[in-house]
């Protein structure tokens, strides 16, 4: 590439990234948390009270085994000290690093040059925007599936470029090829490379296999996609040296089977179970029925097309309640998609049925390509099937993945009709056309965040913090906190933790919450010194009050 083009390449990769990275912050821009909340809360009393060791290894004592995921979480929390809010700008900027390898890759997937760009941007927008990225930003844990996602996707972008890499002889095929040149009278040297042909990304693939696991256990799933990448692989090979390449490469087919072992082992000896558990305290063993996991995997492939296909609590608002335009516009994207799926069978068809071997070749090969991309989709759909609920955390990796898909599917359209200016630039335009109306689809979906199933507690949290740490600083260190009633039921941990989080030394020493149902039950001594905090639960508002000055001015019954 002249050295001009690529100036200019690199530059239009930079302003994708200035927008991209604008447009994140914009759309998550009423995302807040500004005190820790469920799970949050637990992870940080974890961090405040362990040593680095213990809190990512946490041998015998959990039921769940993530180090690789709990070594972030630490380094997060270590960052965001007691500045709380810092962790949403903090789950943006990881996000993007996600947009950002989705970006890449749908770009190397795609057409080449900038059209391959654009569409790269436009896959990073939708990403971006979407309504399952509510948990990844709003909760301090959002970490652990930006990291899975990352690496999935990687996985299964390494295992593509193996698949596709150059054809690499192999040493039949070169001892062949000596022979016969020393057959008619010439020297030969017999070179042989360890890792030839992409092997490199196999391993690499391989290794973030590993640590996936390590970050979330479904990903355990994966495991077929490695041996589905390597048939393909040898199935590429010439048929008289297919055995050879079975024969030189057979690592590769122990290899997986080695990390899945070493990683069940681990589990065992860490936690004492080698099988995940499932969702919620529960265990997939019990909780497991075919019938509905094949319902749930049925809602993850609306949900993916942009139907909210679960309820209320897990989606904000369900298909059922969703307004007869906002259907209209889903139903309108789905036609650009249908136009570029359909545009690419015909032109495989006719290449399958052609009497070009070459080409015939090369369908076969895109065959394998697009069993790749929609077997990794039905197991990351599947594995997020199998317990007792399916939340759209969990189906966001699957969408990243049918991004890169269809950004491959653009690619071999714009290929397959090269020197065809409208032609080619067809597909780029059905994109971004499906863009603009996913934009518009998710922008409205993601006015339901309230209603789903933590977003309320959330929201009091916020409150709380707003009403003691934001407005006191330091001053609710050392002082008695009232709140009238405890209609929220917040427990004892709670009480005992929450405000310990905004403690640079984690302790908040004598600070003390209690419960009461009347002003009447405040300690006389504390009235007059004055220091104490008296909170009023607003329930309507998912909020407190601070009622400190009428309590004090005798304003309050």
């Amino acid at each position: 590439m002249p050295a001009e083009n690529k100036k200019k390449r690199l530059a239009a990769d930079a302003v994708c990234w200035i927008l991209l990275a604008v447009f994140a912050f914009y759309v998550n821009r009423d995302i807040v948390i500004k005190g820790l909340y469920m799970d949050d809360l637990y992870m940080w009393s974890c961090y405040g009270e362990q040593s680095l060791l213990e809190f990512a290894f946490p041998i015998g004592t959990s039921t769940r085994f993530r180090p690789v995921y709990w070594l972030a979480t630490y380094l997060q929390m270590a960052i965001v000290g007691n500045h709380i809010s810092w962790f949403v700008p903090f789950n943006i900027i990881c996000n993007l690093i996600a947009a950002y390898s989705l970006y890449y890759m749908a770009k190397k997937l795609g057409p080449a040059g900038f059209p391959g760009q654009i569409l790269g941007f436009l896959s990073g927008i939708c990403y971006l925007v979407s309504r399952f990225a509510y948990y990844q930003i709003g909760q301090a844990l959002g970490l652990m599936e930006t990291m899975a996602l990352v690496m999935a996707l990687w996985v299964l972008y390494l295992l593509y470029r193996y698949l596709n890499a150059p054809h690499e002889r192999t040493r039949a095929e070169l001892i062949a090829e000596g022979e016969r040149a020393r057959s008619r009278g010439k020297k030969t040297s017999l070179s042989i490379r360890m890792l030839p042909c992409g092997d490199w990304r196999f391993a690499l693939a391989l290794l973030l296999y590993f640590l996936l696991v390590f970050t979330h256990e479904r990903y355990l799933a994966l495991l077929p996609l490695f041996y589905l990448a390597f048939l393909f692989r040898c199935m590429r090979e010439r048929r008289a040296y297919r055995t050879a390449f079975l024969r030189e490469k057979y690592g590769f087919l122990i290899a997986p089977a080695l990390v899945f072992i070493l990683i069940f082992l681990i589990r065992r000896l860490c936690i004492g179970s080698a099988i995940p558990a499932g969702t919620g305290g529960t265990e997939v063993t019990d909780t497991f029925s075919l019938s509905e996991a094949l319902s749930y995997a049925v809602s993850q492939v609306l949900y993916i097309f942009g139907v909210n296909a679960g309820p209320e609590h897990l989606c904000g608002l369900p298909w059922s309640e969703t307004p007869e335009n906002i259907k209209l516009l889903v139903k309108l994207s789905l036609l650009p998609l249908l136009v570029i799926c359909a545009a690419y069978g015909v032109l495989l068809l006719i290449r399958l049925a052609g009497k070009d071997r070459e080409k015939r070749r090369a369908g076969f090969w895109e065959l394998q390509d697009i069993v790749l991309f929609l077997g990794f989709i039905a197991l990351c759909i599947g594995c997020s099937s199998v317990t007792i609920r399916v939340e759209m955390r969990w189906i966001y990796v699957s969408y990243a993945a049918a991004l890169l898909f269809c950004a491959y599917l653009i690619g071999r359209v714009t290929d397959a009709v090269k020197g065809k200016r409208m032609a080619a630039v067809l597909p780029a335009l059905l994109f971004f056309l499906y863009t603009g109306l996913s934009v518009c689809t998710n922008v409205f979906y993601r006015q339901y965040y309230p209603k789903l199933y933590f977003w309320p507690n959330q929201l009091r949290m916020n409150s709380l913090a707003e009403e003691t740490w934001e407005k006191y600083g330091d001053g609710i260190f050392g002082k008695d906190i009232y709140i009238l009633e405890n209609s929220y039921g917040m427990s004892d941990f709670y009480k005992d933790t929450f405000f310990k989080t905004f403690d640079k030394n984690k302790k908040a020493e004598g600070t003390r919450v209690f419960f009461i149902d009347s002003v009447s039950e405040i300690p006389e001594e504390d009235i007059r010194s004055g220091a104490l905090i008296v909170l009023k639960e607003v329930p309507e508002e998912n909020a407190y009050r601070d009622v400190t000055g009428e309590v004090l001015s005798g304003e309050t019954e």
